[in-house]
């Protein structure tokens, strides 16, 4: 019976010092504060803004006349993007005054353009500028300048044109215009216009 007594207390015991917390391990504590995200900015001005302008314009001209006109887009965000370029589609409008004037507009299927971008911003076509042909593709110097009809533009969508436009990184987007000499009296008192779109986008993750 005292056995039995004696194991009993010497268990209670043993219980008693484990429960009390009578040990303990090392420790330290650190922590991790102000953990947060902030989005980048993709942000196309042209021309210094981010309203419409227009690269260019000319009235009166006649057969044999040229020109050329360009607008300068800048990344003025602080991520890169994709530059994708789209043609609305063109507007021709008859000239109705004089012995020519029948109305129907011609221009556009007449009057040339050749289309790039000044990558150097040399204001001449140069090493390491891309130009737009008329059949939405791309071609580069030292081809030379590829004119066709305005009418050739209309809807034409050119995808990356530039794959990876860095921040702070600025282009002339530059049109070349010319009326052949060949043109005809039909084109007397005609007028052709035509919009374009440049959009700046998060280029696809690879």
């Amino acid at each position: 019976m005292k056995k039995i007594v004696g194991l009993t207390v010497a268990a209670l015991l043993v219980i008693g010092m484990v429960g009390s917390g009578s040990w303990a391990y090392f420790s330290d504590t650190e922590s991790s504060t102000n953990n947060s995200l902030t989005a980048g900015t993709l942000d196309l001005n042209i021309n210094g803004g981010n309203v419409a302008v227009t690269t260019f314009s000319a009235t009166a001209v006649a057969p044999g006349d040229s020109g050329s006109g360009s607008s300068t887009l800048a990344n003025v965000g602080n991520l890169s993007g994709e530059l994708d370029i789209t043609f609305s589609a063109v507007t021709n409008t008859g000239g109705t005054g004089g012995e020519y004037g029948d109305g129907v507009g011609n221009l556009g299927a007449v009057a040339e353009i050749a289309v790039y971008l000044d990558v150097d911003q040399s204001g001449t076509w140069s090493a390491g500028d891309i130009g737009l042909k008329s059949d939405g593709t791309t071609y580069a110097f030292p081809t030379a300048l590829n004119y066709a009809t305005i009418d050739s533009y209309g809807s034409k969508s050119y995808d990356a044109v530039i794959a990876n436009m860095a921040a702070s990184a600025a282009y002339n987007f530059r049109v070349e215009w010319r009326v052949p000499t060949s043109a005809g009296n039909n084109i007397q008192g005609d007028s052709v216009s035509f919009n374009v779109t440049f959009t700046l986008e998060q280029a696809a993750a690879d």
